[in-house]
């Protein structure tokens, strides 16, 4: 297994919450209806990106791992949660699903064998009993 290089990850988290950045940036309005949605998805980005700033300051190889493989597990499930229960909402008519499929998954199955290798569980791409699909 080729493990991505902390040059690697780091490069794909700034990557990451530039994008998370420009989504705020961007946003001029919000349609009530689909503040329920906005808000889950708001709240994802929180839970996928909240140690990103301390793993970039210290500069932790294994940390990094750890970071970015919950990144990239937050982050499927954020897009198969979008589909399921909140497909129809939109910011200034992209919708979630859409501005989620923007986010980098460059090393995601790089990560995955990572995590397995590390503690011999198997990572499957569904959630409950249910198949994930790929959401692009």
């Amino acid at each position: 297994m080729n493990t991505p290089t902390y040059d690697q990850l780091k490069k794909e988290m700034t990557l990451a919450l530039d994008t998370h950045v420009d989504i705020l940036k961007d946003v001029s309005a919000i349609d009530t209806e689909h503040l329920e949605a906005i808000m889950f998805m708001m709240r994802s980005f929180g839970f996928m990106l909240d140690r990103a700033p301390k793993v970039l300051y210290e500069e932790d190889s294994e940390e990094m791992n750890f970071l970015m493989f919950q990144y990239y597990s937050l982050l499927s499930e954020l897009k198969y949660n979008l589909a399921l229960n909140y497909s129809y909402a939109k910011i200034q008519d992209r919708s979630l699903i859409e501005i989620v499929n923007t986010f980098p998954t460059t090393y995601e199955k790089e990560m995955k064998l990572w995590w397995e290798e590390l503690t011999g569980l198997h990572v499957d791409d569904s959630k409950q009993t249910n198949q994930t699909q790929k959401f692009e």
